[in-house]
């Protein structure tokens, strides 16, 4: 069954979900890596990135009979919005993220009604792509722009934990993708490359926000890879390399892998001169599209 379903199922489908009770488990490193079948805890579900869901209700001899239930209204009134988070379920809860940055947490346990229970709202400017959140211990962290902040949410109550501005310095920085959890720690990739960013993979501490790390996806002159951006424009202070999608996670060896997207400029010769094709910015690549 793959993710499309499940989301079905939980929204669409009329399923009866078991309540949970008053105080939802902690989502521990233990959870993540072996979620529930019923559950959806991260991004991709599994931190192979697969997004495929071992519960059987519904299959391809039954897909056809499904139809709509109820539906919740989220976003705002822009007129011009789009929603790409991937929702993440919990014990028959919903917590989905708008193109505004807000944080929904609906419950869907009765099958045939949607009910907001709470929503945080980072008081973003305008709208922009998320493409969702992640668990870690009573958390939910979320990233929101207009600046590129990651966000930490109680998922019982609503109430913000701990927010951390994540511009390091550069003010057109977003964050697209949604954050990965990993231990103790919350790995986020920012994007904005299309607009000059050097963007990076980043690790904020799950209990506090602080940044324990950060690696550029654009090498500086002298690092591997460097040999790559020819010339003496200095392209890489403003050479893209963006993530814009989720990595994935080898517990096995301990190794994160993140994908990253075109370079810029990508296509001036004046500015990178000679250049016939998109390099790629990182050694290291999650097999899925950039964007």
């Amino acid at each position: 069954m793959t993710r499309q379903h499940v989301i079905k199922a939980a929204l669409l489908g009329g399923v009866v979900l078991a309540a949970s009770p008053a105080f939802a488990a902690e989502v521990t490193p233990q959870r993540l890596l072996n979620p529930e079948p019923q559950n959806w805890l991260m991004n991709h579900r599994t931190y192979d990135g697969q997004r495929y869901s071992p519960l059987e209700r519904i299959n391809k001899t039954n897909v056809k009979g499904l139809k709509l239930a109820y539906a919740v209204p989220i976003g705002g009134g822009a007129g011009n919005e789009y929603n790409e988070s991937t929702p993440l379920a919990e014990d028959g809860f919903l917590y989905v993220v708008d193109s505004w940055g807000v944080l929904y947490k609906i419950d869907g346990r009765s099958g045939d009604v949607g009910r907001i229970v709470w929503r945080m709202d980072p008081k973003q400017q305008a709208p922009a792509t998320n493409r969702g959140a992640t668990f870690w211990g009573n958390l939910v962290i979320s990233p929101a722009n207009g600046p590129a902040r990651i966000i930490a949410t109680d998922k019982e109550s609503g109430k913000v934990v701990w927010e951390t501005n994540v511009v390091n310095g550069q003010d057109r920085v977003r964050i697209t993708g949604a954050p990965l959890a990993i231990k103790d720690k919350i790995i986020v990739g920012a994007s904005g490359g299309d607009t000059g960013v050097r963007d990076w993979v980043a690790a904020l501490d799950a209990q506090t926000g602080n940044q324990h790390w950060l690696k550029y996806t654009i090498p500086a002159p002298g690092e591997p890879g460097s040999e790559t951006w020819k010339g003496n424009n200095n392209a890489w202070h403003t050479g893209g390399g963006a993530v814009w999608v989720t990595g994935t996670y080898d517990p096995t060896t301990n190794q994160t892998f993140w994908g990253t997207g075109n370079p810029v400029p990508m296509m001036d010769p004046y500015s990178r001169p000679a250049t016939i094709s998109t390099p790629i910015a990182s050694s290291r690549m999650s097999p899925r599209p950039a964007r």
